[in-house]
């Protein structure tokens, strides 16, 4: 019997030893995603340059101080950032339960039980008399043996688990400063054409007390009075719309940096930067994978399913238990600590699974399942990201080009409307000539601020893309 035991173990050994192949995808994968043409043709185009990776704390390049103070109070104080924080603290603790695994559980019991035997039991020498029975165990210790790596694999996910959660938690406040950042450009953007839209509406005003006087003066008949009555109206909702619009941006950064609206109030505007250049960093995608926090993630998951499927294919091996105890026991409490009532066993305790009606092959399955998608999820995760660059590269573009048409029109209706405004006091034209004039030029500015605000939001986007100036502490391997 002892041979066969020892002619067993070492297959035993020997089939455990079998490991999963290389759990981490490589950076192939990087190398796949086809980007690299779609840079090049961008390149040196509309501000587009090469350069280094976004800065750790990427928005200060806009120099707005209300910006830096609203996104670090944010940082401190929002709650589901400070939720993913705490999802870090819960992974570790449950790690260090895991950890526990692989240490000797000591401890120590005792009991006291009386029992009376019937009169016509089995145990005739006791029948119809009282026992109490006093057991005392100072020492007691359990010790699991990680014979086929079961606990290790077990840890090796929690601690991965750890990882996926902190870089959950990085891919949060990146999120965040992205909202916080494309919010407030769309404030201060829309602040200026409300001032905007209040001289529209002044200059509509005066354009109608003209066409009203006109028509009294009988120079005109009163059709001009009801398009001009319909147009002033128009610029009336459009300074009621943009007020509305400002206090709702007002209420979601006042939300988003874990306050109540009226914190919101006191937000600071300040005019829109000039972001005439972004910066695009080379060897494009493959150095992304260490600085998006959302592939760093996903990277680790694959870590964790591969470890998990380790764990269950080690539930088909035996389970080898150290068990031991050493203290007293005895019938008589008043004897209890004599030497012969010392009484102590250690030996193996092995459990193994025969028959569990398909229920570890399913649980294998199962886990090789999840081990497939965390690495299609990976794979996903790397397209999107590259994605998401080529697409916002794109619209900044496209907001430079017609930014700089935008800023020629723009000053060519200010000419215009110097030049209309000169003639107006030198008496060659009227007046009406120079609020119509004043109107194209300020509706000009108004769509020029649109296209400022979405060039400043795509720049937060293509900076977010780029990572946002995260970079993974350290690589899975």
């Amino acid at each position: 019997m002892k041979k066969s035991i020892l002619l067993l173990l070492p297959l035993l050994l020997l089939a455990a030893c079998a490991r999963l192949p290389e759990h981490l995808p490589g950076t192939h994968l990087a190398h796949t995603t086809q980007i690299q043409q779609t840079l090049a043709r961008a390149d040196h185009q509309y501000g587009i340059t090469a350069g280094p990776w976004p800065a750790q704390q990427w928005w200060k390049a806009a120099q707005m101080p209300a910006l830096n103070h609203l996104i670090q109070v944010a940082l401190r104080e929002n709650p589901s950032l400070q939720l993913a924080s705490t999802r870090i603290l819960a992974a570790k603790a449950m790690t260090a339960e895991q950890q526990a695994a692989l240490l000797p559980q000591f401890s120590a019991g005792a009991s006291i039980t009386q029992e009376h035997f019937s009169k016509n039991g089995l145990h005739l020498q006791a029948n119809g008399k009282s026992f109490t029975y006093t057991e005392i165990n100072p020492l007691e210790l359990h010790y699991h043996l990680d014979l086929w790596g079961r606990d290790s694999d077990q840890i090796r996910a929690a601690l991965g688990q750890v990882r996926v959660h902190q870089a959950d938690y990085a891919e949060a406040k990146l999120q965040l400063e992205k909202q916080l950042a494309w919010h407030y450009f769309l404030l201060a953007g829309e602040t200026r054409q409300l001032h905007l839209a209040e001289r529209l509406e002044n200059l509509q005003k005066s354009l109608l007390q003209l066409e009203k006087q006109r028509w009294q003066d009988g120079l005109n008949n009163a059709r001009p009075v009801y398009a001009q009555t319909e147009t002033y109206g128009t610029a009336r909702q459009s300074v009621a719309q943009l007020r509305a619009a400002i206090a709702q941006q007002r209420y979601v950064l006042a939300a988003l940096a874990g306050h109540g609206p009226d914190w919101g109030r006191n937000i600071g505007v300040e005019p829109l930067p000039d972001f005439s250049t972004i910066n695009i960093p080379r060897q494009l995608p493959l150095r992304l994978i260490s600085h998006r926090p959302d592939m760093v993630a996903a990277r680790w998951e694959i870590e964790v399913a591969a470890q998990q499927v380790g764990a269950a294919r080690a539930a088909f091996y035996p389970d080898v238990n150290i068990a031991l105890f050493a203290g007293w026991n005895s019938i008589d409490l008043g004897d209890l600590f004599s030497p012969g009532n010392l009484a102590h066993a250690i030996g193996p305790v092995v459990s193994l699974p025969i028959f569990e009606g398909g229920k570890l092959r399913a649980r294998l399955k199962a886990q090789n399942a999840l081990y497939l998608a965390a690495q299609d999820h990976y794979r996903h995760t790397i397209l999107s990201a590259v994605r998401e660059i080529a697409g916002h590269l794109a619209s900044w573009q496209k907001y430079r080009q017609q930014l700089q048409e935008q800023t020629r029109m723009t000053k060519a209706a200010s000419q215009d409307s110097a030049l209309t405004t000169a003639a107006f006091q030198s008496g060659t034209t009227n007046k009406i000539s120079v609020y119509r004039s004043r109107i194209r030029e300020i509706n000009l500015q108004n769509q020029q601020i649109t296209l400022e605000i979405h060039n400043a939001q795509s720049w937060v986007l293509l900076n977010v893309a780029l990572g946002g100036g995260y970079t993974a502490e350290k690589k899975p391997a």
